[in-house]
């Protein structure tokens, strides 16, 4: 048998150490079970110990004794052998090496610790358990303390200890707050009631159902893709009459420029911060929003109003759908890309301005002004060259939605002019205001590297991250503006609507080593030197700044200092009403002698709420993003630019199904849009899917309508008054006629029931007879009566356009009887 020596960290030290030797492992050497020798190997040279059998001690079983000691040889200097008077018995016993019967400690040069093994005679023996040693503590004998799990707050927490104390301290009473103990166990409460709060926030903000931080579950839902809005600040087209010449600035970080504020009352419509600090005060501290130029504007006094040309017209009204007027008067300084908004001043049937309607009022984007005609001569009117004239247009996606007057006869019979103006000096703006320079601290030190356990010198893991500060500063002023970007071109009336989701936070940030950084939606997308972060917007509006890690998105660098430019101002608080806004604010703005808005601010929206996110994240990525059936691929194409509606088919071809998509384009049909559908589908179609793309197919109607005239109406009258009703549509109400285009869809079935309820709801008309109602391609045969509906196929769309030079598109007859 062999018997190994214990502590193997100490058999490691004592090799390591001079001068010192220790038992490693020990041998019964003879037969089988009935050995009388022991072979002793030591972890170092044993020839220089001189044993003797006196060292010898032999514990356990039956006697046993050395007799003789056999020291180690030249060719086996590390054992020494042991004869024995005899064999032991089925007992472990125990070899001491010590310096005499009398003396248990260890001869001179063995280790106290290396000096004796457990082992038996009975080497053949089967053992049932490992025979290393292994060294342990004892169990801790006395009772565990009774733990109180239920306590996660302060007062459990205090509770249970002040339970403890009297169970440990039986004699000990004291309760009052200055006694040591009481203030200890109320410190450790204390602590224990944060530990246990911050093991329940990091449970609770593990889940998107649970979680109480907005920060948390724009986390959670950036995991599903899903891109949290943050909303929008408001837009407003600002009016200021001047009585000279001024520019308005924009502003800029570290620049301030012009601010529009809402009513003040006893304040003037122009404040200058430089010469009334009070005043300038007053408007900034007060609880409106605050709105500021998104260009520079300089205003002209003959902009303030411009009344439109009546043509000496005693009625005249701007149709809706109007792109051009004529303005009454020489304004050289109109120029193309302003924008103008036309306002009902007077009530067209009264003359007072209190009658005049508020919601008549709109702004448009001119794409041409001038004071002359083509050939360079002055505009004039013919019939009275002493007018001078400026002809103005705007861009079609402008057209007038509804008429405006501009000359009318009172109820009292007075002739009105100059009902409806032009203003320009329209000044764009949105919400928000600049905080330039606000300090957000000093990057702590970063914590120091973990230290690696005892006895192990292994280096840390390839790609380990490096322990970075915690740097999370937080904006002193709320809520952080996210405006989108301005187009200068686009329309004015789509000037407020705008996409929340393309609204960048209005934020700049630099460290003091020389480093800006800029925003970004993702850090997980970014190298280790990109300078970026994250705002992210709590619950309660704050913003708090995350920078990257070193890894995903640059450090910022232990001791720089951080500072931050920004806007504030966000959200429907923003979408003040019309004529809201009455003061600027602005060096050198004396000769502004009024401030308004005309149109109410809008586009201004709310940041996602919690409950919303929590609803709708989860299942924002099952949204549809591949054409499966014939309906995916109409519903996909309709959102291309261009198309008005579309309706998709599958057909087979002879050897497989190809999708075909049939489109109704916003404007004509050509190959470049057909190019353009096939393009914008080809990424969202199934394999092995062949993709044609054809205009819709147009089913021109054949309608004939006899009219039975009232006796006391003239026949040319109800003639005008049904084509109005419908084909044409009323131009002063802006209502479309009945067999209008956009009343029409694929696959329509077309009734002839609703056409005839129009026709007799008009004035004068006594009785109305369907005379025809079928496809102008499928006359009925000889003698048939009128249906009563027509059915179209799936990609067919019903049209009755009355367009002389598009016959194919149907038309209307009305057969006149009756009447004078």
């Amino acid at each position: 048998m062999t018997a190994l020596a214990s502590l193997k960290q100490r058999r490691y030290l004592v090799e390591q150490s001079t001068g010192v030797n220790g038992l490693d492992y020990l041998e019964v050497l003879g037969s089988p079970g009935c050995g009388d020798q022991l072979a002793l190997t030591f972890l170092k040279d044993a020839r220089t110990l001189a044993l003797t059998p006196a060292n010898i001690s032999l514990t356990g079983g039956a006697p046993v004794q050395a007799t003789q000691v056999q020291p180690a040889t030249k060719d086996d200097p590390l054992t020494v052998t042991v004869q024995l008077s005899g064999t032991g018995d089925f007992s472990s016993y125990t070899l001491t090496l010590v310096k005499a019967a009398a003396d248990p400690d260890p001869p001179q040069g063995i280790d106290p610790q290396l000096n004796r093994a457990v082992f038996s005679f009975k080497a053949r023996c089967p053992a049932v358990v490992d025979c290393r040693q292994t060294q342990c503590c004892p169990s801790d004998l006395s009772s565990p303390p009774d733990i109180h799990y239920l306590a996660r707050d302060y007062a459990g927490f205090r509770q249970a200890m002040l339970d403890r104390l009297s169970t440990l301290v039986p004699g000990w009473s004291e309760t009052h707050e200055a006694d040591p103990a009481v203030t200890l166990v109320e410190a450790l409460s204390y602590a224990a009631d944060r530990v246990s709060y911050l093991q329940d926030a990091v449970n609770t903000e593990a889940y998107i159902g649970t979680a109480r931080s907005r920060i948390s579950l724009r986390r959670h839902a950036r995991l599903v893709d899903y891109q949290v809005s943050e909303g929008a600040n408001a837009r407003a087209l600002v009016f200021l009459r001047v009585n000279a010449p001024v520019t308005v600035k924009k502003g800029a970080p570290g620049a301030p420029g012009a601010q529009f504020f809402p009513l003040v009352p006893g304040l003037r419509p122009s404040i200058d911060p430089n010469l009334d600090p009070f005043d300038a005060d007053a408007l900034t501290s007060g609880p409106g929003p605050a709105f500021e130029p998104l260009q520079d504007v300089t205003l002209q006094p003959e902009q303030n109003e411009m009344p439109f040309y009546a043509w000496r017209e005693p009625t005249f009204c701007l149709p809706a759908g109007a792109t051009q007027a004529t303005l009454e008067g020489v304004f050289s300084t109109l120029a193309a890309g302003q924008i103008l908004i036309f306002e009902e001043k007077l009530g067209p049937t009264t003359g007072d301005p209190a009658d005049a309607d508020p919601n008549h009022r709109f702004a448009v984007r001119l794409t041409y002004a001038s004071t002359t005609d083509h050939s360079g001569a002055p505009l004039v009117d013919p019939t009275d060259p002493k007018n001078k004239l400026t002809a103005i247009a705007w861009m079609s996606e402008d057209a007038l939605p509804f008429p405006f007057c501009v000359s009318s006869v009172s109820n009292t019979g007075v002739q009105l002019s100059g009902v409806s103006v032009a203003l320009g000096n329209i000044v764009p703006a949105d919400q928000g205001v600049w905080t330039n320079d606000e300090a957000l601290g000093t990057v702590p030190a970063a914590p120091p590297t973990p230290i690696a356990s005892l006895g192990c010198n292994c280096a840390p893991a390839q790609g380990a991250l490096t322990p970075q500060p915690y740097f999370r500063p937080t904006l002193v002023n709320a809520p952080l503006t996210f405006a989108p970007p301005y187009d200068g071109s686009a329309p004015a009336s789509a000037f407020a609507t705008v996409d929340p989701s393309t609204a960048a936070p209005a934020i700049h940030v630099r460290s003091s080593d020389s480093v800006d950084w800029t925003v970004t939606e993702d850090l997980l997308s970014k190298l280790s030197e990109d300078a970026c972060f994250i705002p992210e917007v709590e619950w309660d509006g704050s913003a708090h700044l995350r920078f990257g890690d070193g890894t995903y998105g640059r450090a910022p660098a232990s001791g720089a200092a951080f500072t931050a430019t920004y806007r504030t101002g966000n959200g429907v608080a923003g979408n003040v009403g019309r004529e809201g806004l009455a003061h600027v604010l602005m060096a050198g703005g004396a000769a502004i002698v009024q401030v308004r808005n005309p149109l109410a601010a809008a586009g201004g929206v709310d940041p996602e709420t919690m409950e919303h996110i929590v609803q709708v994240a989860p299942f924002a990525f099952q949204s549809q993003l591949r054409c499966v059936t014939a309906a995916d691929y109409g519903t996909q194409a309709a959102t291309l630019p261009g198309i008005s509606e579309a309706q998709g088919t599958m057909r087979w071809t002879g050897s497989w199904y190809s999708a075909f998509v049939s489109v109704a384009p916003t404007g004509s049909w050509t190959s470049d849009l057909a190019n353009e559908v096939s393009a914008g589908l080809d990424r969202l179609r199934m394999m092995g899917v062949d993709l044609v793309v054809e205009e819709a197919r147009y089913v021109g109607l054949d309608i004939g309508l006899q009219i039975c005239v009232a006796p006391s109406f003239f026949i040319a009258d109800v003639r005008q008054a049904l084509w109005k009703l419908l084909v044409t549509g009323d131009s002063c109400t802006g209502a479309a006629g009945l067999l209008n285009e956009a009343n029409f869809r694929f696959g329509q079935t077309v009734y002839a029931s609703p056409i005839i309820a129009a026709a007799q709801s008009a004035p004068g008309v006594a009785a109305v007879t369907l005379q025809r109602f079928a496809r102008l391609t499928q006359p009925p045969a000889q003698g048939a009566a009128p249906l009563a509906q027509l059915t179209m196929g799936p990609t067919e769309i019903p049209c009755c356009d009355n367009d002389p030079n598009r016959l194919d598109r149907g038309r209307l007859t009305l057969t006149m009887t009756g009447g004078k």
